[in-house]
């Protein structure tokens, strides 16, 4: 899969988007009629590490060459333009994938301007990535971002985890343990007050710390300060 830039006008923007094509695992390049050079200082300032992906940029003359091995060729742009075009999200797009023919080339055009309505309409589909409509101006390198964060979920396996250091969970009974505790430190300081009102107070009380998935190190913490502030 290539990323091809259309007249790439910002070394800022280039290194930026080398950076993140690093970031999600993307290397494949393609320049068409850049405004700057690959080497510019500030692009391989702002590559941070990913110039590799500058230095192997392929660069081509126009629109059509940079596309003509492509068998699927995506165009990007922030609004919908007077052809007959399928638009996608970038989530919508990485679904249907399987069923798109590769190589496949995602094009984007320059900041000021993106691609003109006759670049869009030499495309098979189109992108275009919903943001607030009051204010639709995106950055060029946010959006290879997006679109390239939602193509890597399809290849890692990436799943929410904690770290918990050395500690472990803490178990039903490591809570209700603690909970007696309080309960008793609570009652020997007189907490409830009105009696007839404890038991409401105890259920609201206790079930603020059971609503939380607490590890044994915050058990043994939360022991540690009541026993301290009871003195």
């Amino acid at each position: 899969m290539f990323i091809i830039l259309v007249g790439i006008q910002l070394p800022e923007n280039l290194g930026a988007i080398a950076r993140v094509m690093g970031n999600f695992a993307h290397s494949r390049l393609r320049l068409v009629a850049p405004k700057v050079a690959v080497d510019d200082p500030k692009a391989v300032v702002m590559s941070v590490g990913a110039n590799a992906i500058l230095e192997n940029a392929e660069i081509f003359d126009s629109f059509e060459s940079a596309t003509a091995d492509c068998c699927t060729v995506i165009g990007t742009t922030a609004n919908p333009r007077d052809v007959i075009k399928h638009y996608l999200t970038p989530r919508a797009f990485v679904d249907g994938l399987p069923e798109l023919p590769a190589p496949i080339g995602i094009v984007f055009g320059p900041e000021r301007t993106g691609l003109t309505t006759d670049q869009i309409a030499l495309c098979n589909v189109t992108l275009q990535i919903p943001v607030n409509p009051e204010f639709s101006s995106l950055n060029i390198a946010q959006a290879v971002g997006i679109v390239l964060y939602e193509l890597y979920q399809t290849q890692t396996n990436a799943a929410p985890f904690w770290q918990q250091g050395d500690t472990v969970p803490a178990t039903a009974a490591d809570v209700d343990s603690f909970l007696a505790f309080l309960e008793m430190k609570l009652d020997q300081t007189h907490f409830w007050r009105t009696e007839s009102k404890k038991p409401l107070m105890r259920r609201n009380l206790f079930g603020l710390f059971k609503r939380q998935i607490l590890f044994q190190q915050d058990v043994r913490t939360l022991r540690g300060m009541i026993e301290a502030l009871s003195k």
